[in-house]
């Protein structure tokens, strides 16, 4: 019969991703679509207030964004292809920062279903 050795460690540990990202704890907020955007697909200020809300997590992972125009699939869903989208999600990473968080940016290209139907605001 195999024994297993019972780790001591908690999901309130900081924990070391890869080389260097330490996180607080091991609590991954998953992405979820939160389609906030505003008329220029960049991260609004409820956008900010939700992530800053939610920097206790060891790590967060963003909502799909999109790369390129060609890439976006939905309405009111976030790019980071432009420079007003750049600076607003700098914002959002900003306040997470400054709460103590981490935050990855899932990039996400819809491929063949960016119809052009589909991207009106």
């Amino acid at each position: 019969m195999q024994s297993f050795k019972q780790s001591s460690s908690s999901i309130f540990d900081r924990f070391v991703v890869g080389n260097n990202v330490s996180l607080q704890n091991r609590i991954v907020m998953a992405p979820m679509t939160r389609a906030r955007a505003d008329e220029n697909d960049a991260p609004s200020d409820i956008v900010v207030q939700y992530y800053q809300q939610r920097a206790s997590a060891g790590l967060i992972i963003t909502e799909g964004t999109h790369p390129s125009v060609n890439g976006k699939g939905y309405a009111r869903t976030p790019g980071i292809h432009s420079e007003l989208q750049i600076s607003a999600w700098h914002k959002v990473t900003s306040a997470v920062h400054q709460a103590g968080g981490k935050i990855f940016l899932q990039l996400m290209h819809v491929g063949r279903i960016a119809h052009p139907l589909n991207k009106k605001s």
